[in-house]
């Protein structure tokens, strides 16, 4: 009795060409040996090898490299792989295949189980889940189907990947991606700690008697750097009373699963519990960013007096970058604003929290 031979299946859409390239050596770690970087598609399939004859084969290490300059990214999509270099997404499902048994079928349970603890492991990087990694490598030839979808089993590699695929195994694979994405937490965490540091610094040195401003936003600025501490967006604010600091906030959104929590209602829910009042009349308010609509109108309810801000927000401030609450007339509270206080500082900080994250 003949058998049928193993069918490949299809996704539907086609893919996007890649881009050209110049044949110098790319910015993105591949080296670009003609200066080709293509697509082949047949029929609706999604196919990645057209460009291996051009390729030159790449060692065990040079794989391993490649895989951990990729494992310290978060969140990528195997659409983002296949538009921008195809060489990328082949290395990514290579080394999902090679989690796969080399010598026997399995059932998809079994296959689906396999693909979870590698997108847990050496695919962490990956924003996908098992099944759409398992028809992906399935239309791309990765891992082979039966004609009845019942039996799963290895694929085959691209030329350019074959031999180094020989000599490697899911472990090396694993260890390889943990190691890299250690280190760079490493690096991440002695930077954020090297910041700190320096801020403690600043903090140490005598403000001017004569500047209140410039005084009472230091202490915003070590809330914020609380909130850095805790991988939400370094903003903090203080309120003032009668030249003392009564109370302090700094943003927990993500930590308190709050949309509310930005600093400034922190502050002011401190201060009103500690006042016993929900109206601070009589008090200042100091944040190291400028407010939003939501805060601006927060802080006319509770009638602050006086608001001082550090640096502007061009995308959600509402002090005049965006709207002037502030200055709306037909509101009938209108704070004190200034802003510019310790700007350049409050924005580095920023700059310096959202550079440290990509």
């Amino acid at each position: 009795m003949r058998t049928a031979a193993p069918r490949i299946a299809t996704l539907a859409g086609k893919p996007k060409p890649l881009p050209s390239a110049n044949p110098a050596a790319q910015a993105d770690g591949w080296p670009d040996i003609d200066g080709r970087r293509r697509m082949a598609q047949v029929g609706p399939s999604i196919r990645l090898r057209a460009m291996t004859q051009a390729l030159a084969e790449l060692t065990p290490a040079g794989w391993l490299e490649r895989l951990a300059q990729l494992a310290v990214r978060h969140g990528v999509h195997l659409s983002t792989l296949q538009q921008r270099d195809g060489r990328d997404l082949e290395l990514v499902f290579a080394s999902a295949t090679l989690h796969l048994p080399a010598d026997r079928l399995l059932d998809e349970r079994s296959v689906n189980e396999v693909l979870k603890g590698f997108l847990a492991g050496a695919g962490v990087m990956l924003a996908t889940d098992h099944v759409e990694l398992r028809r992906w490598m399935v239309d791309t030839g990765f891992m082979r189907r039966s004609d009845f979808g019942t039996d799963y089993r290895r694929g085959t590699f691209p030329e350019w990947l074959s031999a180094a695929a020989g000599q490697l195994n899911a472990a090396q694979i694993a260890r390889a991606v943990r190691e890299a994405r250690a280190a760079h937490d490493a690096q991440r965490e002695a930077r954020r700690q090297a910041w700190l540091a320096s801020q403690i610094q600043v903090t140490e040195e005598v403000q001017p008697e004569d500047d209140a401003d410039v005084t009472f936003m230091r202490p915003a600025l070590d809330q914020a750097h609380n909130a850095w501490a805790l991988a939400e967006v370094p903003v903090g604010a203080v309120v003032v009373r009668d030249g003392q600091v009564i109370a302090t906030g700094f943003n927990q959104p993500v930590g308190n699963s709050d949309p509310t929590a930005h600093a400034e209602i922190q502050a002011m829910r401190a201060a009103a519990e500690l006042l016993g009042n929900y109206r601070l009349s009589h008090c200042e308010l100091y944040v190291t960013l400028e407010p939003c609509a939501m805060c601006a109108g927060a802080m006319q309810h509770a009638r602050i007096k006086r608001l001082v801000y550090g640096a502007a927000d061009p995308k959600t401030g509402a002090c005049g970058s965006v709207v002037d609450l502030f200055a709306e007339p037909r509101l009938n509270h209108h704070a004190t604003v200034d802003g510019g206080v310790r700007a350049e500082e409050c924005g580095m900080l920023l700059s310096d929290f959202f550079a440290s994250r990509r």
